[in-house]
C-alpha cells in the first residue's frame, strides 16, 4: 500500500466522538488518537488499522455506517466549512469534488449528472481499503450531505467495490435504497432534483474567503501516483496502437474525461507536453532498434503520415528521424 495516500488528521476526531458515545475508555488508544487528530495528514494504512482497533472495541455489525454518523464539520477540515457556506447542494458537491483530497487522499472521485440521476463514485486505483474503510466513508459522505442540507436525503443507489457480505440488509436500512457489491467503482447515486436544494447558511463572503485558502491548501499537498499511473497508461496506448485521447485515457482509468481534466489541472499537468514527452522516451528506444523502420516507429508512436512523425520529432529533438540512424 502507498505510502503517499492519506486522510486527514482531524478525521481522527470522529472516532475519538463515536468511542465516547458509546462510552468505551481505553486511555493509551485514545491518547493515540488525540495526538494523531492534531497531525495534518496520517497514511491511508493508519487509518485502515484505526478503523480496525475501534471495531474490535465495538464489535457490531456494520460498524463503518455506524462511525460515519459522528461526522461534524471539525472532523472534515476546511472542506465542511466551506460546503456548509455554499448556497445549494449542487454547489456544495461540486466544490466536494474538487476539494475532496483535502480530506480523502486516496483514490479518484467522480460526479457525473444523466437521466436526472447524479452519480458520485470513487475509483480504485491506488488502493483497495476494505469494506470497513469503505462503509465508514460512504457513511461519512451521506451523513455530511443530510447535515448540509438540513433534512434527510437518501441515495437511490449504492455500489461497494468489495464482497457482498452475508446478510445486506443492515446497509439497505441504513441508507434506505439498494445497495449492492462487487462493482467496478464505489458509487452513490441520488436523484439529480437534490442538487437545487437550497441552503440555509450560505455565506458568499465566507465562501470566496475559504475557497481561496482551500485552494492554497490543495496545491501544497504531495503529489500523488497519478501522473505515474498517467504516463505508464500512456505508454501501454501507443504500444497497443490505441488513440491515447483525453476520452480514452478516462475509460481505462474507469473516470469521467471531466475529472480526469480536473486532475490534470489541479495537478498543473499539461497534457500534450506529458504526451510529447513520453512519445520522445519511446522514439529514443525504437531508434535504436534497427529492426525498426523510421515508418514502424511513427506507426508505433501514433503517426500514420511519415511527415507528421517528421515534424514532431524536429520538434522534439531539433533534428529530423533520418539523421538519427546514420
Amino acid at each position: 500500500m502507498s505510502a503517499s495516500l492519506y486522510v486527514n488528521g482531524a478525521l481522527v476526531g470522529i472516532l475519538i466522538d463515536y468511542l465516547d458515545a458509546k462510552q468505551v475508555s481505553v486511555p493509551p488508544f485514545k491518547k493515540k488518537l488525540i495526538e494523531l487528530q492534531t497531525q495534518e495528514r496520517i497514511a491511508i494504512q493508519t487509518w485502515i488499522n484505526l478503523l480496525d482497533e475501534v471495531a474490535q472495541l465495538t464489535p457490531i455489525p456494520v460498524v463503518g455506517l455506524r462511525i460515519g454518523q459522528y461526522i461534524n464539520a471539525s472532523h472534515t477540515g476546511i472542506v465542511g466549512y466551506l460546503s456548509s457556506s455554499c448556497g445549494s447542494v449542487g454547489e456544495a458537491l461540486a466544490l466536494f469534488e474538487r476539494f475532496a483530497r483535502l480530506i480523502y487522499d486516496v483514490n479518484s472521485l467522480s460526479m457525473t449528472m444523466a437521466n436526472e440521476t447524479v452519480t458520485i463514485s470513487w475509483g480504485s486505483e491506488h488502493v483497495t481499503p476494505g469494506q470497513l474503510a469503505d462503509e465508514t466513508a460512504i457513511s461519512v459522505f451521506f451523513t455530511m450531505v443530510q447535515i448540509i442540507a438540513g433534512r434527510p436525503l437518501y441515495p437511490s443507489k449504492i455500489n461497494f467495490i468489495n464482497q457482498m457480505p452475508v446478510d445486506v440488509a443492515p446497509y439497505e436500512e441504513f441508507f434506505n435504497c439498494p445497495v449492492s457489491f462487487g462493482g467496478i467503482r464505489t458509487i452513490v447515486e441520488f436523484p439529480a432534483e437534490y442538487l437545487n436544494i437550497t441552503l440555509q447558511n450560505k455565506d458568499a463572503k465566507l465562501l470566496d474567503l475559504l475557497e481561496d485558502h482551500a485552494q492554497t491548501l490543495l496545491s501544497t499537498l504531495p503529489k500523488d501516483l497519478f501522473a505515474d499511473r498517467l504516463k505508464q497508461l500512456l505508454i501501454d496506448m501507443l504500444k497497443k496502437q490505441e488513440v491515447p485521447s483525453l476520452d480514452n485515457i478516462a475509460k481505462h482509468m474507469n473516470t469521467s474525461t471531466r475529472t480526469l481534466q480536473r486532475r490534470l489541472n489541479d495537478q498543473e499537468i499539461k497534457f500534450q507536453e506529458l504526451l510529447a514527452s513520453v512519445k520522445l522516451d519511446l522514439f529514443n528506444v525504437y531508434i535504436k532498434n534497427e529492426a525498426l523502420t523510421l515508418f514502424d516507429i511513427a506507426l508505433l508512436l501514433g503517426y500514420s503520415e511519415q511527415s507528421a512523425f517528421t515534424r514532431a520529432v524536429k520538434r522534439w529533438t531539433g533534428n529530423v528521424p533520418k539523421n538519427f540512424r546514420k
